[in-house]
């Protein structure tokens, strides 16, 4: 067999496939097993049924948690999707120095995300963060500015913090689907009398479209299972539980109550919920083809 025949890399990938196959299924069929049964290391551990599901569900609180779980992985998505984008475009035009400004910008990539948590909760401290200290230079608030104490500003702080740290991942995506669209295209584009604007959107946004969907998906996909930022933020969900999303939910059911049927629940709800996101992004991305 020739190692152009389309055959030849198929055979080659079986082995890793097969692998990481194990590596996935083994696990989440246990998760699945677990989540059938009572485990609270308080009584004998037995076959519940949906017992786990429904305690999770008819939480009076869930609602409201899985809706912040969704306020905070689509607003950390968006943040991170608008700040790449700009950045792939800027990083496109530089000529002298690209370089450097690529390794600049992928640096934030090496900090862990609990560190990222520590960095951004000392950047919005109201008695010595840089952040409320630059606000009150420049005028912009009377105060010290304390994301804490209001559920809204916590949230957006969570986000900023939690999009800033993915950046990086989304930006050289964006950047190698630009550096890949033919420099001809834009000359024909000018001959036609194009702008810059519609250049960006009927040119550069359409062919580079598919790798940014898959990119968002992946971001997406992270920031809904995300909980190291926020536990080092805001501990416990921060003020008012304001912070508290579904990964929290479990982890406290794990590791606080070690319940671990009912966490196990949790988490394979969490897991329908991502299949289901990234299903409706896989299918965007099939349909452009």
């Amino acid at each position: 067999m020739k190692i152009s025949d389309s055959r030849y890399g198929t055979i080659l990938s079986i082995p890793g496939l097969m692998l990481l196959l194990v590596w996935v299924l083994i696990p989440f069929s246990y998760l699945f097993y677990l989540s059938f049964l009572r485990y609270d290391n308080i009584n004998p551990v037995i076959f519940s049924g949906f017992a786990n599901y429904e305690r999770v569900l008819g939480d009076s609180a869930f609602p409201l948690i899985l809706t912040r779980t969704f306020i905070f992985a689509f607003g950390s998505t968006g943040f991170t999707v608008v700040t790449s984008l700009i950045l792939a475009f800027c990083l496109n035009r530089i000529v002298k120095g690209s370089t450097f400004f690529r390794s600049l910008v992928i640096m934030p990539w090496a900090v862990p995300l609990i560190l990222s948590g520590f960095l951004w909760a000392w950047m919005f401290h109201p008695s010595f963060g840089p952040i409320s200290d630059i606000l009150m230079k420049l005028k912009l608030t009377s105060e010290p500015l304390n994301i804490y104490k209001n559920p809204n500003m916590a949230m957006a702080g969570i986000i900023i913090a939690d999009g800033w740290r993915r950046i990086p991942f989304l930006t050289i995506i964006t950047l190698a689907g630009l550096q890949s669209i033919s420099p001809e295209l834009y000359d024909a584009a000018k001959v036609d009398g194009a702008d810059s604007f519609h250049i960006f959107g009927y040119v550069s946004m359409p062919l580079v479209s598919r790798p940014l969907l898959i990119g968002t998906l992946i971001t997406l996909m992270f920031s809904f299972r995300s909980i190291d930022v926020i536990y080092s933020m805001t501990p416990g969900g921060g003020y008012a539980k304001s912070t508290y999303v579904l990964g929290a939910y479990l982890f406290d059911y794990m590791y606080e109550f070690l319940n671990f049927g009912v966490a196990a629940s949790a988490s394979v709800i969490l897991i329908i919920f991502t299949l289901a996101i990234g299903s409706v992004f896989i299918y965007y991305t099939l349909k452009k083809r």
